[in-house]
């Protein structure tokens, strides 16, 4: 399906001005607030002083991103497609994050007036320009929870690091960053074109989230005597992975034709057809 250049570069304008005047806005506004906050639960004061300068980063970098996706749409160039979204999935990220730790401070989700209007875009990018279909646009943004849980779990178990020094998020912290560096380049690759090595990487990223994932869920929900917000990357990443453990539910959600033949099956095809 043909592109709609025109209505990229105009949503690209508006994301880059919510990435790079939202972030100044909101972070100077509000980074002294909290960082002098009471944090409920242990490890919180280390990522509204560490943890929101970097998400704010990230926020800008996309406004950038977007600004310079927005040049490919009017000149357009089909690189403004996966400039936009790369930006919109680091956006999505920057904004949504930093509320765990405010909320958990006692302060108001402010970074959420950045992530409703953002998650708007991604539809509008996905549908409006990119003419993606709905299974694969539901698809990518389910990937993309993962991708985000998966970093908050990263960031989480650095903090409890830091201040509590537990063995068992010392030996599951690296592995949280792999699984979201498989989820965000899945998310990004089934939004331009799926293919099948995406689907590999997603069953990778999910079984790596679910060997980690699970045992530090537990351990803190026991802990804490509730649910811990740890579980929600395995969860989203086990839902992903059945859907992915199937050939024929990927080629019905993403579109794509997949070859279930083994190597020898094919060579005798091959072989036959010669």
């Amino acid at each position: 399906m043909k592109m709609n250049y025109k209505l990229g570069g105009f949503l690209a304008i508006f994301g880059a001005l919510i990435g790079i005047v939202g972030h100044y806005a909101l972070f100077l506004n509000w980074y002294r607030i909290g960082m002098a906050a009471e944090s409920a639960e242990p490890g919180c004061e280390i990522l509204l002083k560490y943890i929101h300068p970097t998400l704010a980063d990230l926020g800008i970098l996309a406004g950038v991103l977007f600004a310079v996706s927005a040049y490919g749409f009017f000149t357009k160039a089909r690189w403004g497609f996966l400039l936009s979204m790369i930006a919109i999935t680091l956006a999505l990220l920057g904004s949504w994050f930093i509320n765990v730790p405010y909320m958990a401070a006692g302060l108001p989700p402010i970074y959420f007036t950045l992530f409703w209007p953002y998650l708007i875009l991604y539809f509008l990018f996905a549908r409006g320009v990119g003419r993606v279909s709905w299974s694969i646009t539901l698809l990518a943004l389910l990937t993309g929870l993962a991708y985000i849980t998966c970093f908050m779990n990263g960031v989480s178990s650095t903090s409890r690091i830091i201040t509590i020094g537990s063995p068992l998020f010392v030996l599951v912290q690296r592995l949280h960053w792999a699984a979201m560096i498989g989820w965000g380049v899945v998310t990004v690759g089934i939004l331009l074109k799926p293919k099948e090595w995406m689907r590999v990487l997603g069953l990778v990223s999910g079984s790596i989230e679910l060997a980690v994932g699970i045992p530090l869920a537990y351990a803190t929900a026991i802990n804490l005597g509730r649910f811990s917000l740890f579980a929600l990357a395995p969860i989203i990443s086990l839902v992903l992975v059945v859907l992915f453990l199937s050939p024929n539910m990927w080629s019905r959600l993403t579109g794509e034709e997949v070859d279930e033949k083994t190597p020898l099956e094919a060579d005798l095809s091959t072989a036959a057809a010669d």
